[in-house]
């Protein structure tokens, strides 16, 4: 999108003029800024940046209560200007009470980005992160090629005429405030989230089987050999599909959601004589301690939001919110001092902790204290 396109959308957006799908165009526009070299603090002049801000500010004096979903004029129109007139500008002008209330210590807390450990099976470890943008070979055996590419993916190349004492078990292991992207041997693509892990024998001519902690998203490669997922409680049996699987263990529920093709979902420890099948864009919870599942229709763009760059929740306690931003942040929350409301909202994965925060002030009745690690609402 050209920059003349852009303010002709951002003023009709403004003005409550806007289509359902030249709203999609603009948050599209939003999320790809970070990747965009020319949208820096020359793309509005000072008096522009004053006159949509006054828009802003004026209609949103009409919603303090309301919590804005995804498509609200306010969440996109807000998101836009803090990328393309700098954060910091933006809420300080916006409140700087606020802003400061957090600013001195959260605003230090920088975003999780690509970085892992991986564990082979003759106990190397290799730490992977994109500290080098270039592809390069992570490691080279007889019948073995680990290579860490440009796209920061990390690949497997098995040759079929030999073998390795590296073919046991690998453990790829992403830290809190890290994700990371790994293609298996037999060309499955798996996105793993922060505070997970993924462990898988090479061998997987005679069965394709990992076992995960965590949440992953995952693109299975058609084969004939079934691939199995198994988490602390389930397995999931699939030949081709694309799913997520979010499985934390300080999780009350472990969730499976299905994008494409069909999966099988066995209850581990439980007695059951069939396992449930699952249909395409709906989402299968299961209780981490009782093993009692539901299946429901999915609401599939929060739940892939984590892997195409942003938080979105949809009327999520703010509990739920926060134990997600922690594992992001490296952070740690008091739980206890926390207010029963709900939010919905959504905001890119790649800005600092302090403008996630002051986002949650001003769309709910909060205040944050963020002390040595230590997030607390305040009392």
């Amino acid at each position: 999108m050209r920059k003349q396109e852009f303010l002709t959308l951002l003023d009709k957006y403004l003005n409550g003029e806007t289509s359902i799908e030249e709203e999609e165009l603009l948050s599209k526009f939003h999320a790809t800024y970070r990747h965009n070299e020319h949208l820096d603090d020359s793309f509005f002049t000072e008096d522009r940046r004053l006159e949509i801000l006054s828009k802003i500010e004026s209609r949103i004096g009409t919603h303090q209560v309301k919590v804005y979903n995804w498509r609200h004029w306010a969440s996109i129109a807000a998101a836009v200007l803090i990328t393309l007139s700098g954060i910091t500008y933006y809420y300080q002008r916006w409140n700087t009470t606020t802003h400061q209330q957090i600013a001195n210590n959260a605003e230090n807390v920088l975003p999780g980005k690509n970085k892992a450990l991986l564990k082979l099976a003759n106990g190397t470890i290799i730490t992977l992160d994109d500290s080098d943008p270039n592809t390069r070979t992570v490691l080279e055996e007889k019948g073995l090629t680990i290579q860490k590419n440009k796209d920061g993916q990390l690949l497997y190349v098995l040759r079929d005429d030999h073998t390795t004492n590296l073919m046991g078990n690998n453990t790829i292991e992403t830290p809190r405030g890290g994700q990371y992207e790994v293609v298996l041997p037999d060309g499955t693509h798996v996105w793993l989230n922060s505070e997970s892990s993924l462990s898988y024998n090479l061998n997987f001519k005679k069965q394709r089987k990992v076992l995960l902690k965590g949440e992953a998203y995952f693109e299975v490669a058609k084969k004939k050999v079934p691939f199995i997922v198994q988490n602390a409680i389930q397995e999931i049996r699939v030949l081709g599909t694309h799913f997520n699987v979010n499985s934390y263990q300080d999780d009350a529920y472990s969730q499976t959601t299905l994008l494409e093709g069909q999966v099988a979902i066995s209850t581990l420890n439980k007695d059951r004589e069939q396992p449930i099948l699952m249909r395409p864009n709906f989402s299968l919870s299961t209780h981490n301690t009782s093993g009692t599942s539901t299946q429901s229709e999915a609401d599939i763009e929060s739940v892939m939001a984590w892997k195409n760059g942003y938080f979105q929740f949809d009327d999520e306690r703010l509990s739920t919110i926060l134990r997600v931003i922690a594992r992001w942040y490296d952070v740690h929350v008091d739980y206890n001092s926390l207010p029963n409301t709900r939010y919905t909202l959504q905001i890119s994965k790649h800005v600092r902790l302090s403008d996630v925060l002051t986002m949650l002030e001003k769309t709910g009745p909060v205040k944050f204290q963020f002390q040595q690690q230590m997030l607390a609402a305040e009392k």
